[in-house]
């Protein structure tokens, strides 16, 4: 079975801030716990694409991130409720990297900005790992994983909303062991 992957983080120490972004924008969905500057949310909502409601109730740092291992992988960084950087790497038949929006500054900025980074990047560093030329590339340098690890990330493999409700729907002590929260929506019922 291939990885498809979908999250979205929030930069903050609250885990109450993540609550408070669904909230806002009334909708169902996990929030984890605070772990290095971050808190992940798995909104409930069309997969692999942007989730309009919960950006526009954004008023912080987010990023977006997508892994559908089969097909490609992809990130947005989101200020407030405008997105200020996205870059895609997809493949089918060739590899295309889509990076019309990308800023590789501000990535490096982000990253730097976290007292939890593993260690300080510079703009090299993000191009070593977003730039690649084939598919076994791809494989041996795991940019996702890279790229995870320097936004020091804890929360991101094999994980979305679909994954975690089929999981948890049963077993809703699976959530309660991991500290991870569970927003009801609007109308209270997840």
């Amino acid at each position: 079975m291939s990885e498809f992957s979908e999250s979205y983080h929030l930069f903050t120490t609250e885990q109450a801030d993540g609550m408070k972004l669904l909230r806002r924008g009334f909708m169902r969905g996990y929030v984890f716990p605070a772990g290095h500057n971050w808190v992940t949310i798995l909104p409930k909502g069309a997969a692999f694409r942007p989730n309009r409601r919960l950006i526009a109730a954004n008023k912080g740092t987010l990023v977006h991130l997508i892994h559908a291992e089969d097909h490609g992988w992809s990130f947005s960084i989101y200020e407030g409720n405008k997105r200020v950087c996205h870059y895609a790497c997809t493949w089918e038949e060739e590899i295309e990297i889509d990076q019309r929006e990308y800023d590789r500054g501000r990535i490096v900025e982000l990253i730097n900005a976290n007292p939890h980074r593993p260690r300080t990047v510079t703009p090299l560093d993000i191009t070593r790992i977003l730039y690649v030329s084939d598919f076994d590339d791809i494989a041996d340098r795991d940019p996702v994983g890279q790229l995870a690890e320097l936004l020091a990330l804890e929360h991101y493999a094999w994980l979305s909303y679909d994954y975690m409700h089929r999981e948890t729907r049963d077993n809703p002590v699976l959530l309660e062991a991991q500290g991870i929260k569970r927003a009801k929506g609007l109308l209270g019922f997840l």
